[in-house]
């Protein structure tokens, strides 16, 4: 298992180099294009013909490797078969007899990659205390009348994970979740849940925890207790497809067989801390999966990946279907998408109410819509690579402020794989979203008739969802706040489309929360009319986000009956 595991790693673009078992050769890249379980190894030679006479004399060579394992050494092998098709030299081996690695301690760890969702339940036990009634009345204090009595309450809590070996694993949980207080038992059981159905049980410690306050997010580390023989095979067994999975997925376009652990069987079936939590509608549940793959990729981005372009694509195509499907539910699920970071919640909204906004003068063609929504939706994640201190901070020194705004290139310069992004909406989006017409704007200072009509509109949508957004230094603002804003600095914002956004989206936008006169009820905006007035309201019971104790939607006489509207709350998530 481990051999097969850690080969698979080495099928990657540029992971695996030959090495001829004789006095101060050389290294030479090779590629690997197949492994047959315990049978042999097939090799591409085509760049490295210079090797192919002593490969062919039985000369033997040591195959070399990288993995998230660690660095991997193949024991002496040889080659056993050649064919030279259409100019390309192939050669086989025999299976390996065995693999060195180095760095033991992380040994076999297989790493998720984008796109690859493996749930987690975690449960514990608590002990609660309880006060029994021995009278008639029960009191809040120990005293005659009352005596205590204790009983187990078992909690749970979703995550996502990360990586896994034979001896442990890493998870994320949302912070938010009262995680903290469920990890505190050091001893817990956990089930893994993949895409297949396929749940795995087994007992762990807790061995480290790691927060990440820009995310929200605990990493937490397991190490698996008294793993049986039946267990550690099965663990073997998930390594191997996550790996075998992870390298299908190092390049873009991989035309490898799917492992069978990530074929979903029922879409129906909630995997991961977000689908874990209760989100008040289908379309937030929805929206919260593509929120998931952008957490993902800032992760990645912060580990010097690329962006991967796949999975761009895949997620892109998800969110232009969600808007299709149900417009206003699509911008009320934004004000239910609170737990993920600032530039994820950012991304999605701007990305969402751009292409609304662009769909709203003429028909656009489908891959136009698409480029929109992909570079909405990266727009901000170089924020995520840059010290969480500039963006926790209330005030920015000059050279702060400037290294800020290097997020823009940041992500421009991961961005080498997404040839299918039209290079207008890149630059238009992507590139120029924070320039202004006075020149105020950054990174270029670009001003006037630099600015194209997709960057005018963008630099709209950015900031008036930025300022309705909380900030270190202030609660978010109320639409109406933002709009004046901008109608009192049309020198850096182009007035028609402060205009055609206002007319679009309207004075109280879906996703509000307004209080009515009576009684003071709260309510959340989720329809709007022709006229851009309230059409449909959903009632809750506090100011914060939306969840699964909301009611159902109020309209017609109904909503006539809530009078007039007293304010439009600012919201502080």
């Amino acid at each position: 298992m481990e051999v097969s595991a850690l080969l698979e790693t080495m099928t990657q673009p540029g992971a695996a180099q030959i090495r001829l078992n004789i006095a101060e050769a050389k290294v030479f890249p090779v590629v690997l294009l197949d492994i047959k379980d315990e049978e042999y190894v097939e090799y591409d030679l085509t760049a490295i013909r210079e090797l192919a006479p002593k490969l062919r004399r039985g000369v033997e060579f040591i195959l070399l490797g990288q993995s998230h394992a660690g660095m991997i050494r193949s024991t002496p092998m040889k080659m056993t078969e050649f064919s030279d098709n259409a100019g390309r030299l192939v050669s086989k081996s025999a299976w390996p007899e065995g693999l060195d690695l180095r760095q033991r301690r992380s040994a076999f760890r297989a790493q998720l990659r984008i796109g690859m969702d493996v749930g987690v339940r975690l449960r514990a036990e608590e002990i609660v205390k309880k006060r029994k009634k021995t009278g008639q009345e029960e009191t809040n204090a120990t005293e005659e009348g009352t005596e205590e009595a204790t009983e187990t309450r078992t909690m749970e809590l979703i995550g996502d994970l990360k990586d896994l070996s034979a001896t442990g694993a890493l998870v994320d949980f949302f912070a938010q979740d009262g995680a903290s207080k469920v990890i505190n038992h050091m001893r817990s059981e956990l089930e893994i849940c993949f895409p297949d159905s396929t749940v795995f049980p087994i007992v762990a410690d807790v061995r480290h925890i790691k927060t990440d306050p820009d995310r929200q997010v605990l990493t937490v580390g397991f190490e698996f207790t008294n793993v049986s023989k039946a267990d550690e095979k099965q663990l073997w067994t998930f390594v191997r497809e996550i790996e075998r999975e992870a390298s299908r997925n190092a390049g873009e376009g991989s035309s490898k067989t799917p492992s069978p652990l990530f074929e979903v069987k029922d879409e129906s079936v909630s995997l991961g801390r977000r689908q874990g939590h209760k989100y008040p509608t289908p379309i937030a549940r929805r929206l919260a999966r593509v929120a998931g793959y952008l957490d993902s990729q800032m992760v990645a981005l912060r580990q010097g990946q690329k962006i991967n372009s796949s999975q761009l694509s895949a997620h892109a195509d998800k969110l232009l279907d969600i808007i299709k499907d149900d417009r206003e539910g699509a911008l009320f699920a934004l004000r239910c998408i609170h737990r993920e970071s600032a530039w994820v919640i950012h991304g999605l909204s701007v990305a969402i109410r751009a292409v609304d906004l662009a769909q709203s003068g003429a028909k656009l063609p489908r891959e136009l819509e698409k480029a929109i929504v992909a570079c909405g939706m990266l727009h901000d994640l170089g924020k995520g690579m840059l010290p969480g201190s500039l963006w926790r901070a209330s005030t920015l020194s000059r050279d702060s402020y400037l290294r800020m705004q290097s997020h823009v290139a940041l992500l421009t310069n991961q961005m080498d794989n997404c040839k299918w992004l039209a290079p207008a909406v890149v630059q238009g989006v992507l590139e120029r979203i924070n320039e202004r017409l006075d020149g105020s704007g950054y990174p270029l200072g670009l001003k006037g008739d630099d600015l194209g009509q997709l960057s005018r509109m963008v630099a709209v949508v950015d900031a008036v969802d930025a300022m309705c957004r909380p900030r270190a230094d202030r609660a978010g603002q109320t639409t109406e706040t933002a709009y004046r804003y901008l109608l009192a600095n049309t020198t850096q914002f182009d007035y028609d489309w402060i205009e055609r956004y206002i007319r679009h989206f309207g004075m109280i936008a879906i996703g509000s929360l307004v209080r009515y006169k009576l009684n003071d009820q709260l309510a959340w905006v989720t329809g709007l009319d022709e006229s851009k007035q309230i059409r449909q309201v959903i009632l809750t019971t506090h100011d914060g986000p939306p969840d699964s104790e909301l009611g159902n939607p109020v309209e017609g006489s109904a909503l006539a009956e809530l009078g007039e509207i007293k304010e439009v709350l600012e919201t502080d998530f």
